[in-house]
């Protein structure tokens, strides 16, 4: 009896150490997925504050213009659009 107790507690041990390991290479990818999200992130906001200086406005504008335009096309009627863009200059 103690001896088949004490085979069911270490198979019950492995099992327990099998799933914390699982959890612990689950989590490990998740941090790593998150920190090259992160470094992506700080990469994008000093290009933009880069963009955003006073000297290179217009590259800022020249960038979300593109996609901008591309939005008001699907969404706006011509009407407004035209009305906008004659506003805008």
């Amino acid at each position: 009896m103690t001896v088949t107790l004490d085979r069911l507690s270490l198979e019950q041990a492995l099992i327990d150490v099998e799933v914390a390991n699982a959890r612990v290479i689950d989590l490990t990818a998740r941090l790593s997925e998150s920190h090259l999200e992160t470094q992506q992130l700080r990469q994008q906001v000093l290009e933009l504050s880069t963009l955003s200086s006073p000297t290179s406005a217009n590259s800022l504008r020249a960038l979300m213009a593109g996609p901008i335009k591309a939005i008001a096309r699907r969404v706006l009627p011509l009407s407004v659009r035209t009305r906008l863009r004659s506003a805008l200059g």
